[in-house]
C-alpha cells in the first residue's frame, strides 16, 4: 500500500478480542502491511493501587480487597502474555508479519507515541450514536499524522465495493482505487459532478475505471441514497478533508452499514 508500513492496534486488559485481531490482519494481508500491537497497562490503574482506601472485588470470593500492587502487575503482566500469543496464532493464519509492544502510562499518550505518519491506526468503537468514549478514542487516534481505520464492532464482511468521497480530495480517491485494484473490487467515487472531475483527473483516474455516483452534499440521507442497498467493504476518504459535521455524518452512515471506514492522513514527508 503506497507510503503505509503497518497497521497498529492499541490493546489493553479486557478489551481483546480474536475477532478484531481477525479483522486488523485481514486489512493488513490485503493491503500488504505488517501488523503491530501496543499494549497498555494503564498509568491510572497502578495508581489507584497504591491508595490505602482502594479495593476490589474479587471472584470467586465475591469479596472486597485492598488491591495488591505486585498482584496487579502480575495480572497485567499474564494478560499482555496471552494477547501476545492471540496475536501470534491469528498473523500466522492470517500470512502478516506482526510485531508487540508492552507500554505503561497513559493510554493516548503511550499510543500516539509509537505512530508515524505512514501508519495506519485501528479504532474498534461503535461510532452510530457519537458516545463520550468513541469521542474521546477518536480524538486520540486522530491526534497524530496516523491514517484511521475504524472497524465497526462485529464486521464480517469480506466483499462489497469501495467507495470514495471525492469530497475530500485526490489523495483519498487515489487510496480506494489502489484499494479496489488490489481487492479486485468495483470502485465508487461519490460527489457532485464538478468536484468528481477534478479530484479523478488529481488523482490520474477516469470515470471509465469506476462507478461515478451523484452526491450533492454530504448528509445522512443523502450519503445514504447514494451508497444504495448494496454492502460496501470499505469506504475510504482524507482523514482532514471534511468538516465536523460532514465527517459525523459520514461516520453515523458507516456505523448504521457495518462498513469500515478508512481516514487517509497526509502523505509522509521525505
Amino acid at each position: 500500500m503506497p507510503h503505509h508500513r503497518r497497521i497498529v492496534l492499541h490493546l489493553h486488559h479486557g478489551a481483546v478480542s480474536r475477532d478484531l485481531l481477525r479483522e486488523a490482519a485481514d486489512m493488513a494481508r490485503l493491503l500488504g502491511l505488517g501488523l503491530f500491537a501496543v499494549f497498555v497497562e494503564d498509568e491510572a490503574v497502578h495508581g489507584l493501587a497504591s491508595l490505602p482506601f482502594a479495593r476490589e472485588f474479587r471472584l470467586p470470593s465475591h469479596a472486597w480487597q485492598p488491591i495488591d500492587p505486585e498482584q496487579l502487575a502480575a495480572d497485567f503482566r499474564h494478560a499482555a502474555g496471552l494477547t501476545k500469543r492471540l496475536l501470534d496464532d491469528v498473523a500466522r493464519d492470517c500470512g502478516v508479519v506482526c510485531g508487540f509492544e508492552v507500554r505503561r502510562g497513559d493510554p493516548s499518550v503511550e499510543v500516539a507515541a509509537v505512530l508515524r505518519s505512514n501508519d495506519i491506526v485501528v479504532l474498534a468503537e461503535r461510532a452510530d450514536v457519537l458516545t463520550d468514549s468513541f469521542l474521546r478514542a477518536w480524538r486520540s487516534a486522530t491526534g497524530s499524522n496516523a491514517s484511521v481505520l475504524l472497524l465497526p464492532p462485529g464486521m464480517t464482511r469480506r466483499h462489497g465495493p469501495v467507495a470514495v468521497l471525492a469530497a475530500a480530495g485526490a489523495r483519498g480517491v487515489a487510496t480506494g482505487a489502489h484499494i479496489a485494484r488490489i481487492a479486485r473490487e468495483t470502485l465508487i467515487v461519490l460527489g457532485d459532478e464538478a468536484g468528481r472531475d477534478a479530484v479523478l483527473r488529481e488523482a490520474n483516474l477516469s470515470a471509465t475505471h469506476s462507478q461515478v455516483r451523484d452526491l450533492p452534499a454530504l448528509t445522512e440521507t443523502a450519503l445514504q441514497r447514494a451508497l444504495g442497498t448494496q454492502a460496501e467493504r470499505l469506504l475510504v476518504t482524507d482523514r482532514d478533508g471534511l468538516p465536523p459535521d460532514q465527517e459525523a455524518a459520514l461516520l453515523r452512515v458507516a456505523a448504521s452499514r457495518g462498513t469500515p471506514v478508512l481516514l487517509v492522513g497526509p502523505e509522509p514527508e521525505g
